[in-house]
């Protein structure tokens, strides 16, 4: 009873005359354009096109928050519930009887997607294919790349492939999960023999130069 009191508190104390007064909610058009009339068409359908290039922009967007917020040191589920609650129950522009249907599995899914193409915009468009498809030879040949050759990183392995077929991140998603852990643990290891080398080189060096003094 309250909120009726208060959406109808506005109306009281206006006259019928002052308000048959006021201006129409829909204005009519003038004389010389009431005989124009848009088709019903233009009004009910939308272009497909439209709103899958809307889509695919939409996502590029998230996408891009979702890499800044990597750097700055946020974690992806909590931005992934972010964007999933900013989008919920919103309609595309240019379809507005379309919803917009954001989860946290197809964020995450089109995240890794837009990643293994190279972040291209155009590889979020719905029925992209990308141009280079990346086979189990070319994944294995990095594989021994990281593994025979002295590199700490998988960027590192990644610039010494002759001809690379896709960027860094394909390779890293065409790895199997215990290979990938092989790898990334091979890569900490030589890291921690780098850092203690050094250590064991500056320790030597105080002591070369106490015993020139």
């Amino acid at each position: 009873m309250g909120a009726l009191k208060n959406d109808f508190s506005g109306c009281q104390g206006i006259s019928g005359r002052d308000y048959l007064r006021r201006s129409p909610l829909h204005r009519l058009p003038p004389d010389n354009a009431r005989g124009e009339v848009a088709p019903a068409s233009r009004a009910i359908h939308f272009s497909a096109t439209d709103w899958i290039r809307e889509r695919a922009l939409r996502l590029n967007r998230i996408c891009v928050c979702l890499d800044k917020g990597r750097a700055e040191g946020k974690t992806i589920r909590r931005m992934l519930r972010l964007h999933v609650w900013r989008w919920r129950g919103r309609h595309y522009t240019s379809a507005p009887a379309r919803p917009i249907r954001f989860s946290c599995i197809t964020l995450c899914r089109v995240y890794r997607h837009w990643r293994a193409n190279g972040r291209n915009p155009d590889s979020l468009v719905i029925r992209y294919h990308p141009p280079i498809k990346l086979r189990k030879s070319h994944a294995l040949r990095f594989a021994l790349v990281c593994i025979d050759s002295d590199v700490r990183s998988l960027a590192e392995a990644y610039a010494r492939l002759p001809r690379p077929r896709a960027t860094v991140f394909a390779y890293r998603l065409a790895f199997r999960p215990k290979l990938l852990r092989r790898i990334v643990r091979l890569f900490a290891a030589r890291r921690l023999v780098d850092c203690r080398a050094r250590a064991a080189r500056a320790v030597v060096n105080i002591c070369a130069k106490e015993v020139l003094k």
